[in-house]
């Protein structure tokens, strides 16, 4: 037998026996239900603070919105008990999660919810909800949540793409194989020297923080991560607004007597308006026209002149003097567009 043939020989059999160990190994059915597997076990901690709060106004975003926002200086400023909801690295799969599970259902739930974005992301039903975004939406999301599994997954995946995760379970669980290769490449050596995950995770956080990456790296992968957010696709608003999260956010503020308020945020890719690009403005544009037509309020603070290049941590990221001028500057906002408390 040709050394070529023996290889084939290996490959199928390692194959074969894969496809047999993975659905055990992970409990997953054949065929594969395509798309990941969600449970029921929610993270509540956010609804039970703001009802014991009884907060009227909730902050909702990523780490634009954790070093962006005072939450404390925001309700001292507008007299609006406020609750901020930041995810560090969430995007619009998770907002809208946030809003239908944990928001809405609140008792009492709050009168406005202050959703911080930029640019495209809104209707990028696909952006980090993948490797290690994927906690955040499980985090949040239920069995019953289908129409999260269409727009962040399936939508995602073309036909070859759903036929291999379905029927082919190396594909199907590359995710959960992965994750377990990633962890004990992570841990085991740690462990065996007395240092546990915990102190693993911590040690890396010391090690990697942002303070010790040289900051032009740190830009250039958030550029990287970013450009996802621009390509032609993404910045097309009319094709991406059925396909994505935002009708189904506008109409579960609407279900629940919320006023939606969205804030878009400055970064310094485009800090003014001359440096946009013509398909960006052309997107900003048809975005505001459908808050319009559907009582949204509208913020956009992507060229405020006051929040200079000074105050940025990174390209997209405030300082603390960046956190007190934006915190001022959305109380000022709020205050004229909503009713007197």
């Amino acid at each position: 037998m040709s050394l070529f043939r023996k290889y084939l020989l290996v490959l199928s059999l390692s194959l074969a026996a894969l496809s047999v160990f993975l659905p055990l190994r992970y409990q997953t059915e054949y065929p594969k239900t395509l798309g990941p597997t969600l449970d029921n076990d929610l993270r509540l901690k956010d609804r039970e603070a703001m009802q014991e709060n009884a907060a009227q106004l909730a902050l909702l975003g990523d780490s634009i919105l954790v070093q962006g926002i005072d939450p404390n200086a925001l309700a001292a400023q507008t007299k609006i008990r406020t609750y901020s909801m930041g995810m560090p690295g969430s995007a619009s799969a998770v907002w809208y999660l946030a809003i239908k599970n944990i928001i809405a259902p609140a008792n009492p739930h709050p009168n406005y919810v202050v959703l911080l974005f930029r640019d495209t992301i809104l209707t990028a039903p696909g952006y980090r909800v993948n490797g290690k975004y994927f906690t955040q939406v499980d985090e949040l999301a239920t069995k019953e949540d289908a129409n999260l599994l269409q727009k962040a997954f399936i939508e995602q995946m073309s036909l070859p793409e759903q036929w291999l995760d379905r029927y082919f379970p190396v594909y199907g669980s590359r995710l959960r194989l992965r994750e377990t290769i990633d962890y004990y490449l992570r841990y085991s050596l740690t462990s065996a020297v007395g240092c546990d995950p915990d102190c693993n995770a911590q040690a890396n956080i010391a090690v990697f923080e942002d303070k010790n990456i040289d900051n032009t790296l740190l830009v250039e992968a958030i550029a990287t991560a970013e450009s996802y957010l621009y390509t032609p696709q993404q910045l097309n608003f009319e094709k991406q607004l059925p396909r994505s999260f935002l009708p189904d956010m506008v109409a579960l503020a609407k279900e629940n007597d919320i006023q939606l308020i969205l804030v878009r945020t400055k970064h310094l890719q485009y800090p003014t308006a001359a440096s946009e690009p013509l398909a960006l403005r052309l997107y900003a544009q048809a975005l505001q026209t459908y808050a319009a037509q559907n009582e949204i309020i509208l913020l956009d603070f992507s060229h405020e002149d006051a929040l200079t290049p000074e105050m940025f941590a990174d390209s997209h990221h405030l300082n603390h003097s960046g956190m007190l001028t934006f915190t001022r500057l959305l109380a000022d906002a709020l205050q004229e567009v909503l009713p007197n408390p």
